[in-house]
């Protein structure tokens, strides 16, 4: 069975279907998807019940082109009181009870062949103990191949459990979060982590890293210039920690989930030669207008030194399949609106994959 060498983290959102349901993800790319409410969006109709949670995501999932997709009810997740009340009442009600979660998950049976469901502890959310090991009694009957999740908090405690139930076509996940590689106090902190992977033999591992930080704003961005603080490293020197793939937020900064907030026009590219992250942003005013991304964003983009390089490159990452820069052309043409901030997002996510499956296919990565 091909092993992934990348995985990047979705958490399941309107612009995130279009990008997962759209984009060609090959074998060598597994998407991992995050769900956090129930439904897409909240039901309204007087005239049909409310769909179910597998009515709502098995379509979905049958419709990824992947041979296999990681899917999580992240237990990880604190709520907030900036978040929306449906995503409150899922973390709470659902992920917050294991049995209630489980139960989520058994009912994506019908695609088991596809989906490789995540667990990770209860520890630190009901201090249930050996949680893990009660979830891979329940799910491993129902599905081919299971997914564990770890990080440095609950490291120790976790791995003593995932050893005793692994299988080789199992994967682990260590999530190293917003830990940088590049930072000495950083790598202090996780390298007890990155030790042990080089000798864990039970099934492959792959690392998570969010090389964007979660606070980093549109507003603070400097126009054109690069994200210093962004490491990107890890899709280099995962194999030196003896990791099988690595993962990360697709090109984008860890989404906190929380709502509201002012219009402040910003998108974050991604250059593939450089292996770094470009910001751009609309001009500072108290309201942001959303004219600015046709008016001073695209244009700075399609003048930058990222994309001369990325333009010349030998691996031709902008060419005209490139589904994120395509679209930059079609709103330059007309034929897509510009005057969306998340379909920036859209466009920072399928350039990003775009670019990673082309390093993939000439072995760069």
């Amino acid at each position: 069975m091909n092993k992934p060498v990348y995985t990047p983290v979705i958490r399941y959102r309107q612009e995130e279907k279009k990008v997962l349901t759209s984009f060609d993800f090959g074998d060598k790319i597994y998407p991992y998807i995050e769900i956090f409410k129930k439904l897409e969006r909240v039901h309204t109709s007087k005239k049909k019940s409310e769909p179910t949670f597998h009515e709502v995501h098995l379509p979905i999932l049958r419709d990824i082109k992947s041979n296999k997709v990681f899917v999580d009810l992240p237990v990880h997740l604190k709520t907030s009181t900036k978040m929306k009340k449906e995503v409150v009442e899922f973390l709470t009600q659902v992920i917050g009870n294991r049995l209630e979660r489980t139960s989520h998950l058994i009912g994506l049976k019908s695609l088991n062949n596809k989906i490789i469901p995540i667990i990770s502890t209860y520890s630190q959310r009901t201090g249930e103990p050996n949680s893990i090991i009660a979830q891979e009694n329940d799910l491993r009957s129902v599905f081919n191949s299971l997914g564990f999740r770890t990080s440095s908090s609950t490291f120790d405690n976790d791995m003593k459990q995932i050893i005793k139930v692994a299988k080789a076509d199992d994967y682990l996940f260590v999530d190293l979060e917003e830990y940088c590689l590049a930072s000495g106090d950083d790598r202090y902190a996780i390298d007890f982590m990155l030790d042990f992977v080089k000798s864990f033999k039970s099934c492959p591992v792959i690392i998570l890293n969010s090389p964007i930080h979660h606070t980093t704003t549109n507003s603070g961005l400097e126009h054109g210039m690069r994200i210093e603080k962004a490491d990107n490293s890890l899709q280099y020197s995962y194999k030196s920690y003896g990791a099988k793939g690595f993962g990360d937020y697709a090109g984008l900064k860890k989404d906190v989930l929380e709502g509201g907030g002012r219009i402040s026009p910003g998108f974050i590219f991604y250059d593939a030669v450089e292996n770094s992250y470009y910001g751009y942003k609309g001009l500072k005013r108290k309201q942001g207008e959303l004219e600015d991304f046709l008016d001073i964003i695209i244009p700075k983009v399609l003048k930058s030194d990222a994309v001369n390089r990325m333009s010349i490159s030998a691996e031709r990452y902008l060419d005209n399949v490139n589904p994120g820069w395509k679209l930059i052309n079609e709103m330059l043409t007309g034929i897509e609106n510009p005057k969306s901030q998340s379909k920036f997002k859209r466009i920072s996510m399928l350039h990003y994959l775009y670019c990673i499956n082309k390093k993939i296919q000439a072995a760069i990565i």
